[in-house]
């Protein structure tokens, strides 16, 4: 299947911060998780939730320009395979084999019972949320899931897999599509969040984090990568300030119903406009992409670490422990598993 090329600005082609976004992003994720887990005050200026929504934009812009750049959608699947795939099934069993040492199960209870063979089932399918604990594993921690950051790789997966049909009716009426997939996602988020008010039901915020709500951040990737020349060169004077404003209403007023449905599009303009404005950042890539690890390993970590008696009581020494820790395996992650099978298609 051959992909019609749009014209996208030879100003993409330039060097720019999105690794290091990525790597900001993923830390974010980190410094949320480490506080809820650990039951510890943590001050990030970054939430959790704006961490994910700042990986979809990325991925809006970065993947969309992939798509089109690929030789066919069999090239394209390929290559979204293989840059999540491998590093996401090493965690899942990794986690479900070393973490037979921090069950509270002897070794062979542990490997017959049921529930390990349903985790490894259900993560590998990327249905996490179907069975996210090991038998006898984190027991005693605050939390017992295993990694509750891999709920978002599904998500991922699905707007990688939504690219190809939506890039059939954007062959004609581009702004048209994107502007109405972009108001169908804001509309869902809108009646999950006022069927949660309503019932309490928090059924209801799981849903608003599904696919059906992150298409918004997504697609507004896909604007800027579209629209790039008309947003980043010739109305940016009057873009970038609007998109602060409203990002920053959006920080301090969380959910407003007037300044949600701009908000995607907004955070959409600053990425972007940092990326390209701090192009010597990406410097940052000359030493790997470890920003997709970094997410993957950074939960388990933490939660390991919090097994351990004395750490509990000195959340400092467990922040930097847990960060070098997380550091070193998205490294060796980088350079020993997801480097190699990136090369190896490439080649």
């Amino acid at each position: 299947m051959s992909v019609v090329q749009p014209v996208f600005s030879p100003e993409i082609a330039k060097r720019n911060g999105f690794d290091f976004l990525r790597l900001f992003f993923a830390f974010s994720v980190f410094m949320a998780h480490f506080g809820e887990l650990a039951c510890v005050s943590v001050w990030w200026p970054v939430s959790s939730a704006m961490g994910v929504a700042g990986f979809f934009i990325i991925s809006g812009f970065l993947i969309t320009r992939s798509y089109y750049r690929s030789a066919g959608l069999r090239d394209y699947c390929r290559k979204r395979i293989r840059r999540i795939v491998p590093a996401y099934v090493l965690v899942v069993v990794a986690c479900a084999l070393l973490l037979s040492f921090a069950s509270t199960l002897p070794a062979q209870a542990y490997f017959t019972d049921k529930g390990f063979y349903t985790y490894l089932a259900a993560n590998l399918s990327f249905l996490n949320f179907l069975r996210p604990v090991l038998p006898g594993v984190f027991a005693d921690n605050a939390y017992p899931y295993i990694n509750g950051a891999l709920w978002t790789i599904k998500v991922e997966l699905a707007l990688y897999a939504f690219l190809p049909l939506l890039a059939l009716f954007l062959r004609r009426r581009t702004g048209l599509v994107l502007g109405t997939v972009y108001l169908l996602s804001c509309l869902f988020d809108r009646a999950m969040s006022l069927l949660y008010e309503s019932s309490g039901n928090e059924l209801y915020l799981i849903l608003e984090r599904q696919f059906l709500g992150q298409i918004r951040f997504f697609v507004a990737g896909v604007v800027l990568l579209f629209y790039f020349d008309f947003i980043t060169k010739r109305h940016i004077r009057w873009l970038l300030p609007v998109a602060a404003v409203i990002f920053l209403l959006r920080y301090f007023f969380p959910g407003h119903w007037m300044i949600e449905p701009a908000y995607p599009i907004a955070f959409a303009i600053l990425i972007v406009s940092f990326a390209y404005y701090f192009g010597k950042l990406a410097v940052v890539s000359r030493y790997g992409d470890f920003s997709y690890g970094f997410y993957l390993y950074h939960f388990p970590v933490i939660q390991c670490f919090l097994c351990i008696d004395w750490m509990k009581n000195h959340p400092a020494g467990l922040f930097l422990t847990c960060f070098c820790t997380v550091s070193a395996l998205a490294c060796l992650s980088w350079h020993l598993l997801e480097k190699r099978i990136l090369r190896r298609h490439a080649a």
